[in-house]
C-alpha cells in the first residue's frame, strides 16, 4: 500500500466519521455529553493525592551481603509512600545513613540516626522491612 493511499484514508476518515462531517460529529458528541451528563463526559478520578513527606530523601545502609536480599522491600516501601531512596553498603555510610540495617548476633536490626531530618520515615521503613 503506498503511503499516499494511507494519508489520503486518513484525510478522509477525518473529513467524515461515521458517515457525518465534522461538524456534524462535533455538535453530535456535544449533545452526547449533554444529554449522559455525568456518565459520558465526567473527568477521570485522580490518584490519591501526594502525601505530604513525598520526596523526601532516605538513605539507607545495608550490609553488603544483605542488600540482594533486602533491597526490594526498601524500594517497594518507598515507591508507596513516594520517597527517594539511596542504599549504599560502603562503610562510609553507617554514619550518614538515616537508617543503618546491621547484623546483631546474625538478626538484622534497624537502627535510626539520630537528628536525621528522615527519621521518622527511616522508622517507617525500619517497621515495615524488617521481620
Amino acid at each position: 500500500m503506498s503511503a499516499s493511499a494511507i494519508g489520503w484514508r486518513r484525510s478522509r476518515f477525518t473529513r467524515t466519521i461515521l458517515g457525518m462531517r465534522v461538524p456534524d460529529a462535533t455538535v453530535a458528541r456535544l449533545l452526547t455529553c449533554l444529554a449522559g451528563g455525568a456518565l459520558a463526559c465526567s473527568e477521570t478520578p485522580r490518584a490519591r493525592p501526594r502525601p505530604a513527606d513525598a520526596g523526601t530523601m532516605v538513605t539507607v545502609y545495608l550490609p553488603p551481603r544483605t542488600a540482594d536480599r533486602l533491597a526490594g522491600r526498601l524500594q517497594a516501601v518507598a515507591a508507596q509512600r513516594q520517597w527517594a531512596l539511596s542504599i549504599r553498603t560502603d562503610s562510609a555510610a553507617l554514619a550518614d545513613a538515616d537508617l543503618a540495617i546491621v547484623d546483631s548476633a546474625g538478626t538484622l536490626v534497624g537502627r535510626v540516626r539520630a537528628g536525621s531530618p528522615a527519621a521518622a520515615q527511616a522508622r517507617q521503613m525500619a517497621d515495615v522491612v524488617l521481620p
